[in-house]
């Protein structure tokens, strides 16, 4: 069984229900998430021991995200008690040509009440074969971009197996703050989940108008060969409206671009399909199965995602396995 650490806030999800806006609703439905506990949570289902790095409040609240952890069978040993509060984010859900829109809460949580100095990440690190932690985290402050950028390097200097998820996300920090530490932390990344938004956006790149299979080949090289990143992987969506999308993956890995052919399907919640791809992935990678075995089964993990409400992937190994099979999704080769 392998061991991975997953580095990254826990967070409370907070969903107007039946597609109501936010300022008109009067209740609720209530979901634990986060990007990291939602990978820790898909590659715990897939068999593989995973033990999440994280801080929550001492307080009911706390306690209940806990227990939400221990059900998904992750080690919680590493998860700190922090005075503070848990963050939260809202989910107001699109329908029609209405897009979904999202609200943060996050200030002054626990997690964000981390120093630097609460980590000992030879010890978090004993036994370990991969790190993962998306952008997001160092997103938060600049005393988490500084942890994120040690547990990176400390994984580094460890021989283990380092993945990054870009995950952008302009409500946290601007494009030139996430360029200034995407650049120091690639240098340590081995799988790298970046789309061409993450390179022109956020690295400037370039500027293309639509999806580009060449360009994007051309910004996975160069970034391999400036990083030295040796695999990539990202997905091309298109939403035809809040109900039906379509999904194609791509990876980058051997000096090659694989691809998927392009999914369309109907979506229950969208929330947590990129976590998903990303997870089965890592999996595959993990698993050793081929490239193209590695790009079936990560999109095929993100498409069941799409069709379960809550941030986190409740599938196993085989119930992705059995979808690949059963050519619900196509491969182009």
């Amino acid at each position: 069984m392998t061991k991975i650490v997953t580095l990254g806030e826990v967070l409370l999800r907070l969903n107007a229900p039946s597609y109501e806006r936010l300022k008109e609703t009067g209740m609720f439905e209530r979901f634990i998430g986060g990007a990291e506990v939602n990978v820790s949570v898909a590659l715990s289902q897939f068999g593989h021991e995973v033990s999440l790095v994280s801080a929550l409040p001492p307080n009911d609240v706390g306690e209940n995200a806990l227990a939400f952890l221990r059900k998904n069978q992750l080690d919680v040993s590493k998860v700190k008690s922090v005075e503070g509060r848990m963050g939260i984010y809202f989910v107001e859900e699109g329908y029609g040509s209405r897009p979904s829109k999202v609200t943060y809460d996050r200030s002054y949580s626990s997690f964000t009440n981390l120093t630097v100095e609460d980590f000992d990440w030879e010890e978090i690190f004993e036994g370990c074969s991969l790190f993962y932690v998306s952008g997001i985290t160092p997103a938060l402050s600049p005393v988490a971009k500084a942890i994120t950028l040690e547990a990176c390097k400390e994984a580094e200097r460890n021989g283990i197996t380092v993945c990054f998820d870009c995950n952008y996300r302009s409500k946290l920090w601007s494009q030139s703050e996430a360029k200034e530490a995407f650049e120091e932390i690639f240098p340590y990344v081995d799988i790298c989940f970046a789309g061409m938004k993450d390179f022109e956006y956020t690295l400037g790149y370039g500027d293309s108008p639509s999806f580009d299979r060449e360009r994007l080949r051309y910004y996975y090289e160069k970034a391999s060969e400036r990083y030295g990143i040796s695999v990539f992987a990202c997905t091309d969506r298109h939403v035809m409206d809040g109900q039906q999308h379509r999904l194609q993956g791509f990876l980058y890995k051997d000096g090659s671009l694989h691809e998927t052919s392009p999914h369309t399907f109907k979506v229950l919640d969208r929330i947590g399909g990129g976590d998903s791809f990303a997870s089965g992935v890592i999996h595959g990678n993990l698993k050793n199965y081929d490239n193209q075995e590695i790009l079936e089964f990560g999109l095929g993990a993100s498409i069941l995602k799409h069709t379960v409400k809550g941030d986190h992937f409740s599938f196993t190994e085989a119930d992705v396995t059995d979808l690949v099979q059963s050519q619900t999704v196509d491969v182009a080769r």
